[in-house]
């Protein structure tokens, strides 16, 4: 049976209340009208007609959906908007690779999941929730991929806000958690300094020279793919280091600026690494600029490509576990960190726009570290106990040795 109440039908259908009404829509950036069925609310009972409570969310979600007055009117669904709108903003404004990841984790997770064909006014949590949980289960990634995932439909979200699709303040994916069961995954690794000498015994040019600028600079890998020679200043004299000018970064064929606008900032070269650029300078012609490492037709190197064709057996022989290009610049912090330099130092070095990205991601403590940590620790403690029982005696309590 229907109900109608302020242009609002109400029709049971089975357990539900079920709200049917015609909303403007966009379909494939086309306006239309069509006619949707809302679920509304559990209907208990036998009930034939929808109480006033049912009858006034009713009318609350169909005003929702149509948008506040001033609104384009317009409700699209979520993967229409991902290609239409959101993909073009994030080729626009971002890194190539950035719109390169986000459009292949949305083919893998979200593009043929329910969730996409749901317009965005209509989406709720337990959606964002319900397809966290799906991903989990079905493609079996850990927490931090899943992270990465609950980011991107966030930014997705936003995004619809910020162009009038969306209800300001009503992001539905904030709510969400990341599903308890899914796995924590493989920490991610940092080279030791003794696993980065052996690179440096074992490996010869160019891989050699881009391990020492990894690993003693501490730069990403398309900074590295973005350097050129006039942006190495060498030492004017022994009391004094060096400078690489980070300028740039490649990305496959896309040369962008650095990741942030603290990354775009000068890295001081130690004499170590001063001395092997200084040789693979004079091997490669003494250039003044150029791609400071590049592939035949003087373009700059693809470091995968150098990894899988020059170093992987050699560094498989020398028993280095590998761990990426990155592990470099995780492995400058945590040798830092080793030598006591403060955290903010650290975040200096690495260009970080926060002190908490390098806490958190890139300093990594050793086994032998941690040993002897709780070992002095354990030395403190032994001394403490000895001055309480100095102090009270033979009757003082038993203190754990």
């Amino acid at each position: 049976m229907n109900h109608m109440k302020h242009q609002v039908a109400l029709t049971r259908v089975g357990n539900s209340w079920v709200a049917r009404v015609r909303l403007p829509v966009l379909i494939h950036g086309e306006p239309k009208t069509v006619q949707r069925a809302i679920r509304i609310a559990p209907a208990t009972g036998k009930a034939k007609r929808p109480p006033q409570d049912v009858i006034d969310l009713a009318i609350e979600e169909v005003q929702r959906l149509k948008g506040p007055p001033k609104s384009n009117g317009h409700n699209q669904s979520l993967g229409d908007f991902f290609t239409s709108s959101f993909l073009p903003h994030v080729k626009a404004d971002l890194r190539p690779s950035t719109h390169n990841g986000y459009k292949g984790a949305w083919a893998l997770y979200v593009e043929n999941r329910r969730i996409a064909s749901l317009w965005i006014r209509e989406i709720r949590t337990h959606h964002v929730q319900e397809l966290l949980e799906e991903v989990a289960r079905v493609h079996r990634i850990g927490k931090r991929t899943l992270q990465h995932l609950k980011h991107l439909l966030s930014g997705v979200f936003r995004y619809a806000a910020q162009q009038d699709y969306l209800d300001v303040g009503r992001n539905p994916v904030t709510m969400a958690s990341i599903p308890g069961f899914a796995p924590r995954g493989s920490e991610t690794g940092a080279y030791s300094l003794e696993e980065v000498k052996m690179m440096l015994r074992v490996l010869d040019d160019p891989a050699l020279t881009v391990v020492a600028v990894a690993a003693f600079a501490g730069l990403r890998a398309g900074e590295i793919r973005g350097l050129e020679w006039d942006a190495y200043e060498p030492a004017p004299d022994a009391d004094s280091l060096g400078l690489i000018y980070v300028r740039r970064s490649v990305w496959r064929k896309h040369a962008t600026d650095p990741k942030t606008v603290k990354s775009r900032a000068a890295v001081p070269v130690i004499p170590q690494l001063a001395e092997q650029l200084k040789t693979w300078r004079r091997a490669c012609g003494n250039p003044v600029t150029g791609p400071m490492f590049a592939n035949g037709a003087n373009k700059p190197i693809s470091l995968d490509s150098l990894y899988w064709r020059s170093m992987r057996m050699v560094i498989q022989r020398a028993k280095i576990k590998w761990c990426g290009w990155h592990g470099f610049r995780r492995g400058l912090a945590s040798n830092l960190n080793r030598l006591g330099v403060d955290d903010s130092v650290i975040q200096v070095i690495l260009r970080h726009s926060h002190i908490g990205v390098t806490q958190a991601c890139y300093i990594k403590a050793a086994r032998p570290e941690i040993e002897a940590a709780m070992k002095n620790f354990s030395d403190e403690v032994r001394k403490c106990s000895q001055v309480v029982l100095e102090k009270e005696g033979s009757e003082s309590p038993q203190i754990v040795q």
